[in-house]
């Protein structure tokens, strides 16, 4: 019944969020151009992505039978027994249901609503995409590195007599919920900046506001600690951040509107650079 209700007033924020988007901008609002390179972003981002699909189909060869990092430090330990919710299934299924429904739904539909034209609400989708795949593999390089024992697990927090192990067990650190939904909210937050749409703002509100509620439920769920959590929301807000604006930064313009140009005029003995 809680997840239930979590997952209702998650999708009651999103849906908020697209009404409060939902009227064109005015013209004199017209979006700013990103760069792009579609031979670069497409394939960096298939890739990323198939790195991402394909250690998780490996994950019982690749990740630690042992853990590497047994003990949770004092802080983890005293975070834990006030936050977990026993078993904690329902926080689980929240937690699911908004990592990898809710976010990015409202993380990518609202595009559909601001964006000029279909072309740019599709690329501004790539950008957001190609941050959260490039999130991912960090995160997955992490987790199968430090080998740290989820708390579940270390607390004997099952429901049935006799766990039998799983490839996920070792895999505590750090959360991949929360670096997902963190680098989702991030990157649709930064997109929407950079575009200079109306509704940025409300991506970043709305989106930061659902991606702690999905930390807060796997710490509920007892399958992180809160550094786990806590370090997923730095490293997937930081890349979601980062990735836009390293890969798409605004297309400079002229005080005319005009897109700048540079030319190289050559001349007798040198070259002119000419804007």
């Amino acid at each position: 019944m809680l997840a239930a209700r979590a997952a209702a007033l998650a999708l009651a924020a999103a849906l908020a969020l697209a009404a409060a988007v939902a009227a064109p901008l005015p013209a004199h609002a017209a979006p700013h151009a990103l760069h792009y390179d579609l031979a670069l972003d497409v394939p960096l981002t298939a890739g990323a992505s198939v790195i991402w699909f394909g250690t998780e189909l490996a994950k019982s060869q690749l990740a630690p039978t042992t853990c590497r990092w047994c003990d949770p430090p004092a802080f983890d330990r005293e975070a834990r027994k006030l936050l977990v919710w026993g078993y904690g299934q329902q926080a689980r299924t929240a937690s699911d249901v908004l990592a990898f429904g809710v976010v990015p739904a409202a993380a990518l539909a609202q595009f559909a609503l601001v964006a000029d034209s279909r072309r740019d609400a599709l690329l501004d989708a790539l950008f957001v995409v190609e941050a959260v795949a490039l999130a991912a593999d960090v995160n997955q390089i992490v987790k199968l590195s430090v080998g740290r024992e989820r708390p579940f697990v270390r607390y004997g927090n099952y429901p049935e007599p006799v766990h039998k192990p799983d490839p996920d067990d070792q895999l505590s650190f750090y959360s991949g919920h929360s670096s997902l939904a963190f680098s989702f909210a991030a990157a649709a937050g930064t997109v929407s900046s950079l575009r200079g749409y109306r509704s940025a703002p409300w991506v970043w509100g709305v989106g930061m506001a659902l991606a702690t509620s999905v930390a807060y439920f796997r710490v509920a769920a007892d399958k992180h600690y809160l550094s786990d959590v806590l370090t997923g929301a730095a490293v997937g807000t930081a890349i979601g951040v980062a990735a836009p604006r390293l890969l798409h930064p605004r297309e400079r313009e002229s005080e005319a509107g005009a897109p700048q140009r540079v030319a190289l005029v050559p001349l007798p003995l040198g070259v002119r650079v000419v804007f």
